[in-house]
This record gives C-alpha cells, sequence and structure tokens, in this order.
C-alpha cells in the first residue's frame, strides 16, 4: 500500500537501502534478501495503476537492482526471489506486468557460462511466468 499510496517518492528512498540489503555477506545475508525480496514485490504490486511515466522510472531503477540480484543468487536466497516473482505476478494481468514479464525474458538470454546453479536459479525464475497459466502470450 505504500508504493500504491505515495508512488515514485518512496522508490529513491528504498533503492540504497535495497542495494545494502543484498550485498550483506555476513550470516544475516538470507534475512537480508528476504526483506529485500518482500520490498521490491510490494513495489512491483504497488504500482498496478500508476501512469506509463512512473512505471518506466520504477524499471529504470529495478532493472540494474534485479541484474545485480539474479547474477549473485544462493542457495540461501533462490526461494525468497521466487516468492517475490510469484507474488508480484499473482492474479495479476500479464498486460499490466509486462515489464517484470520482460524482465524475466531477459534472463532466457542472460549467459552464464560454467556456472550450473547460477542458471538453474535463474530457470527456476523464470518458471514463475506459470502464473499466468494461458493468460500469457508466447514468448
Amino acid at each position: 500500500d505504500l508504493f500504491r499510496n505515495f508512488g515514485l517518492a518512496l522508490v529513491d528512498s528504498f533503492m540504497d537501502d535495497l542495494y545494502t540489503l543484498i550485498r550483506d555477506k555476513t550470516k544475516t545475508q538470507e534475512g537480508s534478501h528476504r526483506v529485500a525480496a518482500e520490498i521490491v514485490a510490494g513495489m512491483i504490486r504497488g504500482s498496478k495503476h500508476w501512469t506509463l511515466d512512473m512505471l518506466d522510472e520504477l524499471w529504470k531503477k529495478l532493472t540494474p537492482f534485479l541484474n545485480e540480484v539474479c547474477t549473485n543468487l544462493s542457495v540461501e536466497t533462490v526461494s525468497h526471489w521466487g516468492s517475490c516473482f510469484k507474488y508480484s505476478m499473482e492474479d495479476e494481468d500479464p498486460r499490466r506486468m509486462y515489464r517484470l514479464i520482460e524482465f524475466l525474458r531477459s534472463l532466457m538470454n542472460n549467459q552464464t557460462m560454467g556456472n550450473t546453479f547460477l542458471e538453474t536459479s535463474q530457470w527456476s525464475l523464470i518458471q514463475k511466468l506459470s502464473n499466468f497459466e494461458w493468460r500469457i502470450p508466447a514468448i
């Protein structure tokens, strides 16, 4: 509700904190990623009725952030990001989730040679597109 009500005003406030959370390398890394994933899911769901300009601005900030997340997934964190994407798309019109779908589609083309775990993790995130069932057009 925060992002729905306050729009981009809060996004800038949260982005630095999100980067701090995902770069945490201490014992609390899993919890940090969980918090970050829940905040991102709230951003995506909260942006449902934003204007196109606002959405463009949001995804200009989220895309590099999510790229960093997806290139540094670990056994402890992959489930949190899977839940983030699943929740973000749950009961949503795929046409409203175009930018998230495009981001996940970009993971398909992302070549991470030599790191089987990372590739498998990224494919498990892509699999969250199944939430749309028959409603999503062919990719």
